[in-house]
């Protein structure tokens, strides 16, 4: 590094702005922030793409190492984003939720393998031709290949509507405007994306326990991890609704009401932080290489992000050179990749973390097309950091 390059670096670090939280080494790591941001004008980027706010955790050697926020909590305010602000996780609830699925297994109340429908107590699979020869088990659930055919997006309900119940959603019925949950193809044939098992898996978690979902996810993963700023509850209590970012549409429009309430919680319903989600990231790789046991043990830690199914798996996080695949929630790749993204109405987010390496970054947005914004600077953390990995484009 050149003299003046130096010299710029230094001068971006004392600009940084109160948002930043640092770890480890703390002028390494601003040096690191200040290279980011020199090579890439997020500012410019997210006016140009209409994004208001966005918020980032940079993973370095299984740490946090910086968290921050930029531009504004709503479209037109002021209230400035902060590693501290909620956004909506969107499909990232999916993997958040197999964790906690995966715990009750490690505890012994859940089984991957049996029937689900053994468990299930007021509500059951409907069973059709495509169940007779083989059952919908949690296992099959967690890596999409269960035979559920709906449910890739939940648009979620608008401010003072009535929403509806679980059992509602499951079985379509009002005010729920869902289609019923029910199995279309043969469990264990194929892959096809799909929330409405995790929304069945809910409900399986939630029998087994006698508690509420958000509350047993609390218990179970978010209290271990210090996962304080994250919750499933919906619709989102006022205490923390002045911490939410409001949603934006792709049209430049605000979400009306702020943002939608989402019931389909293990489907899309977390509200949560890039930092809080960068603990659980790295809980899952340390568990997998057996140097933590808070919330999963190594072996099952070792199957969730390990590739189970690979045959017509969306390519979300890879590239054509390393495509992904499935493992318990999380798409898995080379390097022992894992991850996920999210998108509810008004908001988009992503999750990267290499177990291998201990290097990853969560980034989440109040835009429809946030990850426009997103992966760029995705891709300008890659390279500082050294990694070897450049995020496909934006769905």
């Amino acid at each position: 590094m050149t003299i003046a390059r130096f010299a710029l670096l230094l001068s971006a670090i004392a600009a940084l702005s109160p948002g930043v939280a640092l770890g480890q080494t703390a002028s390494g790591q601003a040096a690191r922030v200040a290279a980011v941001e020199h090579e890439l004008d997020l500012a410019r980027l997210m006016a140009q793409r209409g994004v208001p706010g966005l918020s980032v955790a940079v993973i370095d050697d299984f740490k946090v190492v910086w968290t921050k926020g930029y531009g504004v909590t709503e479209k037109g305010g002021r209230a400035p984003v902060t590693p501290h602000t909620l956004f909506l996780a969107g499909s990232i609830s999916k993997p958040v939720a197999a964790v906690g699925a995966l715990a009750l297994v490690d505890r012994g109340r859940l089984s991957l393998d049996e029937d689900v429908n053994d468990r299930l107590k007021g509500w059951k699979v409907p069973q059709n031709e495509f169940t007779a020869g083989h059952a919908v088990t949690l296992g099959l659930i967690l890596d999409h290949t269960a035979g559920f055919t709906g449910g890739d997006f939940f648009p979620g309900y608008a401010a003072g509507r009535p929403v509806p119940t679980l059992p509602q959603i499951l079985d379509g019925q009002a005010p729920a405007t869902n289609p019923p949950v029910r199995v279309g193809f043969a469990p264990g044939s194929r892959w096809r994306y799909s929330g409405d098992g995790y929304l069945v898996a809910e409900q399986l978690m939630a029998d087994v326990s006698g508690e509420t979902f958000p509350r047993l996810m609390k218990a179970l993963v978010f209290d271990p991890l210090g996962m304080g700023e994250t919750t499933f509850e919906q619709p989102l209590g006022p205490d923390r609704a002045s911490q939410a970012a409001s949603g934006t549409l792709a049209s430049g429009a605000a979400v009306a009401g702020g943002w939608r309430v989402q019931p389909e919680m293990a489907a899309g319903g977390l509200w949560t932080t890039p930092g809080d989600l960068a603990k659980l990231a790295i809980e899952v790789a340390l568990a997998s290489r057996g140097q933590s046991r808070r919330v999963l043990s190594t072996p099952t830690a070792k199957a969730m992000i390990a590739p189970h199914w690979t045959k017509g798996v969306a390519n979300i996080l890879g590239s054509p050179q390393s495509p992904d695949a499935m493992g318990y929630g999380f798409f898995v790749g080379d390097g022992r990749r894992f991850g996920h993204i999210g998108g509810n109405v008004g908001y988009q987010a992503t999750l990267v973390m290499f177990a291998d390496t201990g290097k990853g970054a969560v980034i989440m947005t109040n835009s429809d097309i946030g990850l426009q914004a997103g992966n760029a600077l995705l891709n300008e953390i890659a390279k500082v950091y050294g990694w070897n990995y450049a995020a496909p484009a934006p769905p």
